[in-house]
């Protein structure tokens, strides 16, 4: 591997939340700070020239959308340096990676993501006056690109299951007898708990809604369509004499069945 050029001037550290969770989570804007500080220390013996911040601002936005990662990109010059943390600190979108590494290329900036590539950098300043792929250290460039693709479409991928677990929670959360937002499933009503300081909602089992969903799954499993459900449950169950086709349907596609499931 060549090693960038030793000519530094600003060494620039760039870090960025999203939410709470991620604080949480172990990926604060401090602990990111101080992990950028301490490769900066022990690589060049120096301090942070600066710190650029988006808190509170998503990955999915574009870099040059984002006040912190804007400013970044107005004030770099060539033999400057920024590290980040991690890939997804700069960006979870592969393309828009993609898109910024020829222009910081072009600057003649080093780019390092210090806590998954440590002191190998993806970006560095190309010689002067050299053209084309006739040097290894093309060739390590393409490399170091081509690994920087891989690993951002993973992370885009990791990014889109953890939204996937996100909702499998809320339904989770809901089996278990806590209510997570909107109105509560038929066969329940909200209780107030309270949990230390925190108040949290309870779903509370409605037993005569609770006998209306075990006679429509018991008529589903017979083989019927929602209509004639509705039609059977309405005879049956006073409490559900105005029950609709649609809202058996509803009952019916929904992950969280809510029999005696809450108990």
């Amino acid at each position: 591997m060549i090693n960038p050029l030793k000519q530094i001037n600003n060494i620039y550290g760039y870090v960025r939340v999203s939410t709470k969770e991620q604080v949480r989570s172990g990926v604060s804007l401090e602990v990111q700070q101080q992990q950028i500080a301490d490769f900066v220390k022990e690589k060049y013996n120096r301090e942070v020239t600066e710190f650029l911040v988006d808190d509170g601002v998503s990955g999915t936005r574009p870099i040059l959308d984002r006040p912190g990662s804007k400013e970044l990109t107005d004030i770099i010059d060539r033999h400057d340096v920024i590290v980040c943390t991690r890939l997804d600190r700069l960006s979870r979108s592969s393309a828009d990676l993609l898109s910024i590494i020829p222009v910081l290329q072009d600057i003649g900036v080093t780019l390092f993501f210090c806590e998954q590539f440590g002191e190998v950098p993806i970006v560095y300043p190309k010689p002067e006056g050299q053209k084309g792929l006739r040097s290894k250290f093309d060739m390590n460039e393409m490399a170091n690109q081509i690994m920087l693709m891989v690993l951002s479409a993973v992370a885009e991928i990791e990014h889109s299951t953890i939204k996937d677990r996100f909702g499998d929670g809320k339904v989770d959360w809901a089996s278990r007898g806590y209510f997570i937002g909107g109105s509560a499933p038929y066969g329940y009503a909200k209780v107030q708990e309270k949990h230390g300081n925190k108040t949290r909602t309870r779903l509370e089992e409605i037993p005569e809604e609770q006998d209306v969903l075990m006679t429509i799954y018991k008529l589903r499993d017979r083989g019927l369509g929602p209509r004639k459900i509705a039609k059977q449950v309405a005879s049956l169950h006073a409490c559900a004499a105005d029950i609709t086709y649609s809202k058996v349907r509803r009952i019916l596609d929904r992950k969280f069945q809510g029999i005696g499931e809450a108990a």
